[in-house]
């Protein structure tokens, strides 16, 4: 096992360390100067805003400025919180899930429509879904957007008040449409940066989610409630120790505060990657061997990590690969790259608060580190060929105090398991404490189906029955349906996953939650499990990294898994779904040449209970009333008579249709309602002579099923053969 000796860094305050080597058996430490100026300028600026970061004194009020201010302040995460505060949660929650010792009920899945209690305030009825009392602040709230409550509106009651302090369309509020823009409410939906929907709304605005992180503090009590029988919905929030001054949230107040609003929101979205222009010298890790850094001795803290891979080496260097830190001697690190920089098993684009990952293979974390006395920084190569790699960090003062806390992140990988029966797989148990701040979960799935069915169950201080249960893991990472195939934000983020589409989930998919403010702060000490709760009968890949601050001392359930992080990484499987009908012109990749007035068409992928698409594709027509149509011309070589077979889709919102070709009537007309969306199978039109090389399908609504519920007139379709 060949080791690389470690260097002694200079005591600066504040500088960065790497590696170069030129031959194997002589590795020579060179010093470097990792931070640009651009960086340390954006660093000061930050400074600036939110005031100084360690010996700050604690805010007199807990405002929605001081709130606003604690999200960005780097340090505050470093150190157990003043105000003190519990997590508390409000979800929509099946509530059979009362003990995990009754399985039947324990994975029971209806998690929506759930509410608090009903009431009548000044003449309207309304749902409450989340109330409590004493000093608190919301800090997230989550939520599918469904076309069908756009008009639904959320109110919030302060301090006993009889009349809501905020009322707004709850989806607006959520997606960035109403009074909080994003970053603070934004879509979770494909974006490499959540500060585009500043400029550009995301083109679906339905059946994505909605995600909110403006803080809302209040003093005395709170009360959210709904017009409209909920759907499902998350809410986070903080509860201060009783006698914690807290400034109530106003519309007045925030109106005030939205310069400051706007600018930390181009701080949390701000490239933060500005170190990628800088060389690390790297250098050949052999098998078993490891390369390590001692930092500056005294108080500090660890500011900005860096690693650097070559592209070559992916996936498997980032699984393989271990990042591991030892602070005054308390090994608090052991991960493997891909989940401790929240990429997973590929080396895609990931941006979020506290982490950078980019295609040359540059690495970056800013989680703060903070140590009394000293600090050791290793890579550790697990896998079965040697990798190239760079290591550098940057330290900063640090003034240790009671309320210091050392930095972990910890990883647990468990292969093959079988997804029947459905269980709880455990991300973390830790004693002592502490406060959770993130986790990054990577999935493998041979299967197309959806494997996300499954609520997070937080446990906090020796609780029987977890005060946190969710809605589904997706709702858990903040997205929904299953719709998204990446996305990036300050608070949660996807890497392009191996299969896109909504029900095509083979192979890889990571996604990441960081805690800004909704951080879990545990006394004695915190479990977090998972719900493995998937639709096909498989088995599956979980690994995940987790984040969490503790005090020194601190204890975890997780060892070191070198034999599990040296597995070679998977190949997505081939997805059969994806193959065509034969001789299929499909409707998607054909042109519209007439249409009703403002009629929209999209291109949806998978779907189906029953059956499947040619090409796991159709054209999805939105039409909401009778007469609405398409014409759509299918080419024809030559001008003789063809026979016509179209393949659609029939569902639960979808009209009666008739077929014409050339403007004759072709075939019979067609209702195209079903309980559940199924593929239609061969719909024959008969046999028709092209004009002008060509003949001009059109597809007219012409009623409903009186079974069709929601917009009734919908439909859709897949492909044409001609014979």
């Amino acid at each position: 096992m060949h080791f690389v000796r470690s260097l002694n860094p200079l005591h600066s305050p504040s500088h960065s360390h790497w590696y170069s080597s030129n031959q194997e058996d002589s590795i020579k430490p060179v010093p470097f100067r990792l931070i640009l100026c651009a960086a340390l300028c954006v660093f000061i600026c930050n400074l600036f805003l939110v005031g100084p970061a360690v010996r700050a004194a604690t805010p007199v009020v807990v405002s929605l400025q001081s709130l606003l201010s604690e999200m960005v302040n780097r340090d505050a995460v470093a150190q157990w919180p003043v105000p003190s505060y519990i997590c508390k949660q409000a979800s929509s929650h099946d509530r059979l899930k009362t003990s995990p010792a009754d399985p039947k009920t324990w994975h029971s899945n209806k998690d929506f429509e759930q509410f608090i209690r009903t009431e009548d305030n000044e003449g309207r009825h309304e749902w409450v879904i989340m109330e409590d009392n004493g000093p608190g602040a919301i800090t997230r709230i989550w939520l599918p957007l469904n076309a069908e409550k756009d008009n639904q509106i959320v109110r919030f009651y302060f301090d006993g008040s009889p009349t809501p302090s905020m009322a707004v369309p709850f989806n607006a509020l959520l997606s960035g449409r109403s009074i909080v823009p994003p970053p603070f409410a934004f879509v979770g939906w494909n974006d490499k940066n959540v500060r585009g929907q500043k400029t550009t709304p995301p083109h679906e605005l339905h059946g994505v989610s909605g995600d909110l992180y403006l803080p809302i503090p209040f003093a005395r009590s709170c009360k959210v409630t709904l017009d409209q029988l909920p759907f499902y919905y998350i809410i986070d929030y903080r509860m201060y120790q009783a006698g914690t001054a807290v400034k109530t949230f106003t519309m007045a107040d925030y109106q005030a505060l939205r310069p400051d609003i706007e600018r930390i929101g181009d701080v949390l979205t701000a490239d933060t990657n500005l170190t990628s222009r800088n060389t690390i010298k790297t250098l050949r890790l052999a098998p078993g061997a490891e390369v390590s850094q001692n930092l500056p001795g005294g108080a500090a803290a660890v500011r900005n990590l860096v690693v650097q891979i070559d592209p070559k080496d992916a996936p498997q260097v980032l699984r393989s690969t271990i990042l591991e830190a030892a602070f005054d001697g308390e090994p608090t690190v052991w991960c493997p790259l891909g989940e401790f920089f929240g990429a997973g098993a590929r080396l895609h684009p990931v941006q979020d608060w506290w982490r950078t990952v980019s295609e040359d293979g540059r690495l970056t974390s800013r989680w703060v580190m903070p140590y009394r006395r000293s600090a050791r920084l290793a890579l550790r190569n697990v896998g079965t060929k040697a990798v190239t790699v760079g290591l550098a960090a940057t330290t900063g003062a640090w003034h240790w105090d009671e309320r210091s806390l050392y930095f972990h992140a910890n990883w647990h990988g468990e292969f093959n398991m079988k997804t029947r029966p459905m269980f709880d797989w455990n991300y973390l148990e830790a004693q002592g404490q502490g406060i959770y701040v993130g986790d990054t979960l990577t999935v493998f799935t041979p299967a197309p189906d959806w494997y996300g069915e499954g609520d997070e169950r937080v446990y906090i201080d020796g609780e029987t029955a977890p005060s946190h249960i969710g809605t589904g893991t997706e709702d858990y990472y903040g997205y929904a349906w299953g719709m998204a195939n990446y996305f990036n934000s300050p608070f949660i983020s996807m890497p392009e996953r191996d299969s896109p589409g909504r029900d095509n989930w083979r192979g890889y998919t990571t996604t990441s939650r960081l805690r800004l403010l909704d951080g879990i702060p545990f006394r004695m000490s915190l479990k977090h499990d998972m719900e493995v709760w998937n639709w096909a009968d498989t088995q599956v890949d979980y690994a995940v990294g987790t984040f969490w601050y503790a005090r020194p001392g601190a204890q975890q359930n997780r060892s070191p898994q070198p034999r599990e992080a040296s597995v070679v990484v998977r190949d997505a499987p081939p997805d059969p779904r994806l193959v065509k009908i034969a001789g299929a012109l499909e409707f998607e990749a054909l042109p519209i040449i007439d249409r009703s007035p403002g009629l929209a068409t999209q291109i949806q992928e998978g779907g189906l209970r029953t059956g499947q698409w040619s090409g796991n594709q159709q054209l999805f027509v939105t039409a909401n009333k009778v007469g609405d149509y398409v014409e759509i011309p299918i080419p024809v070589a030559n001008n003789q008579k063809r026979k016509i077979t179209l393949y659609g889709t029939k569902s639960y919102d979808y009209g009666i249709l008739r077929f014409s070709i050339n403007g004759q009537t072709a075939g019979a007309d067609y209702d195209a309602y079903s309980a559940d969306p199924v593929a239609t199978g061969p719909i024959e039109l008969g046999t028709f002579e092209p004009h002008d090389g060509k003949l001009v399908l059109r597809v007219e609504v012409i009623g409903s099923n009186p079974a069709s519920r929601g917009n009734r007139y919908y439909f859709g379709l897949d492909c044409v053969v001609l014979q």
